[in-house]
């Protein structure tokens, strides 16, 4: 469905809308045919297997001791054509990519092979060993602490955060926008008028991992597995509501995806609000409903309305779900007109009707730029946080790994701060960073010298301070101010407002090399920690 090899996400199948998922593949793929060719070539297969079978060879004498060592050799090339070289061993999950091109790196593991390895990964997202509390320190001695804290700050607790995540809001396809196609609609004015950051990738290349990385700093989903009781320590539900904020989560879909509505009430949510929520209080968003929820517009309506009528300091937390397959939803208004759409820009696209995206991008983004329209002009405009990212990259545009190796995984992250508290911030537009630094930035916006889970996480409106935190990580590849790190090896940056890559290589030294394998135990470690099954 997505250009890759078995993974974990094929477990969606179960665990997500069954009939959904496969009314998308069905819309957008040409299955029947594909199974017709595909049966076909295996009777071909069956044929040709019984005619080589079948032929007479003329017998051949060999010695016994020849005899041995050839058969010798062709198990051991067997095995390496199977599995890759016995000191290299190209074929595991953590590093089957051998090339820069991605099909041939997912075409490298058989099915049964990619099978087992997503099911592995599926049942250990389920089950936790306890770890060694001496190892994790050990972890911080060789990247850094897992904890940071906050400055004094004189506006602790007083003002309203709302964190949007987008459904593929990625930069690949805003990328495409310009003055004939504006695909940002209402929301241009705002990324000119407030903070934005670029160089900035998300956590994970799917919705709920991402998700999870972001709001719960989990690497595993726990939100419908064994611990899902269980309150995880150190999230920033608990931070803020330990600072005296009322929490909500609202979601374009349907809470019960993941068990995500039930999650968020035992993580320390006061209000949950999906799609029958809002199909409830605005009757005509029945009519926008697809198989994954409902118009971005109904949610922002709510919002708005939370906002208008709290009482106290409030956190929202949102997700939006129109840039969601089957792509159905669009402006009311032409906000572009799709005819003018460059062929170089619609061949980008791996799908049908790339003009269906394109408008359901554009109408995505400007639903929320309406909303910092309203935000902007109401009496609570000096009061409120805003800030903003993609869940992961839009999955439908064509990868260039020649070029692209970390653009490819890239989200923009914008923040709307009121002019009275911008005293002593930093902006450099051109700063690298990741998902990982949204809570650490909105955390020194808003609370006075309290203790946060950081996990290299560092304020994008700070000073850079720790020159090891300024990194981006995304679970395919990471970057730093030197260039993107990927199989080993680092490559260099077009220039320094890009993360655009040359494609010529250098060689890491001991620290980069390990760091990513290094980060994701580390994060693994602090989860088990924070779960209480750390030793």
């Amino acid at each position: 469905m997505y250009g890759s090899k078995i993974d974990i996400f094929i477990f969606s199948l179960k665990d997500d809308d069954t009939n959904a998922i496969l009314s998308i593949i069905f819309d957008d793929y040409p299955i029947i045919k594909i199974i017709f060719l595909a049966l076909f070539f295996g009777v071909f297969a069956f044929w040709l297997n019984i005619k080589i079978m079948h032929l007479k060879f003329k017998a051949i004498k060999l010695n016994k001791y020849l005899f041995v060592v050839l058969n010798l050799f062709l198990i051991y090339a067997y095995i390496i054509a199977l599995r890759g070289h016995f000191t290299y061993n190209a074929l595991r999950a953590s590093s089957y990519e051998f090339s820069i091109i991605k099909a041939f790196n997912e075409i490298s593991t058989n099915p049964l092979m990619a099978l087992s390895w997503a099911y592995k990964e599926h049942r250990g997202q389920q089950h936790f060993k306890s770890v060694d509390l001496a190892e994790l320190k050990d972890f911080e001695k060789e990247l850094f602490t897992m904890f940071d804290s906050t400055y004094k700050n004189a506006n602790h607790a007083k003002n309203h955060i709302y964190l949007n995540i987008l459904e593929s809001f990625g930069l690949n396809m805003l990328e495409f926008s310009n003055e004939k196609h504006n695909l940002l609609g209402r929301l241009d004015r705002h990324f000119k008028e407030d903070f934005v950051f670029k160089r900035f990738l998300s956590s994970a290349n799917n919705t709920i991992e991402s998700l999870n990385r972001l709001v719960f700093l989990s690497p595993n989903i726990i939100s419908n597995g064994l611990m899902q009781k269980k309150i995880l320590k150190y999230t920033p539900l608990q931070v803020y509501k330990n600072a005296g904020y009322d929490i909500v989560f609202v979601y374009s879909g349907n809470a019960s995806w993941y068990n995500l509505g039930n999650y968020f009430r035992y993580q320390g949510a006061d209000l949950i609000i999906d799609e029958n929520t809002l199909m409830s209080e605005f009757s005509e968003a029945r009519a926008t409903k697809h198989k994954y929820g409902i118009a971005d517009e109904f949610m922002y309506k709510k919002i708005y309305s939370i906002f208008k009528n709290a009482t106290k300091p409030t956190l929202v937390i949102s997700l939006s779900i129109s840039t969601h397959r089957p792509y159905v939803h669009e402006s009311k208004e032409k906000l572009f007109d799709e005819n003018l759409v460059e062929k170089e820009i619609l061949d980008q696209f791996i799908i049908k009707n790339p003009k269906n995206a394109l408008k359901t991008y554009a109408y995505a983004n400007d639903e929320f730029g309406k909303f910092l329209d309203l935000v902007k002009g109401s009496d609570f405009k000096e009061n409120i946080i805003i800030a903003a990212t993609g869940d992961h990259r839009f999955r439908d545009i064509k990868m260039d790994l020649n070029h692209e190796k970390a653009f490819a995984y890239s989200v923009p992250f914008y923040l709307y701060v009121p002019k009275k508290l911008q005293d002593n911030i930093y902006y450099d537009k051109n700063r690298i960073g990741s998902h990982k630094d949204i809570f650490p930035t909105l955390y020194n916006l808003t609370l006075s010298e309290v203790e946060y889970l950081s996990l290299g996480g560092k304020s994008m409106l700070l000073k850079p301070e720790n020159k090891r935190l300024e990194f981006g990580f995304n679970e395919m590849v990471w970057m730093d101010e030197n260039g993107v790190y990927s199989n080993d090896k680092g490559y260099y940056f077009e220039n320094n407002s890009t993360i655009k890559d040359t494609n010529k290589a250098f060689e890491l030294d001991i620290y980069h090399k390990d760091f990513a394998k290094l980060y994701k135990e580390f994060n693994l470690y602090q989860l088990a920690y924070r779960l209480g099954i750390a030793k």
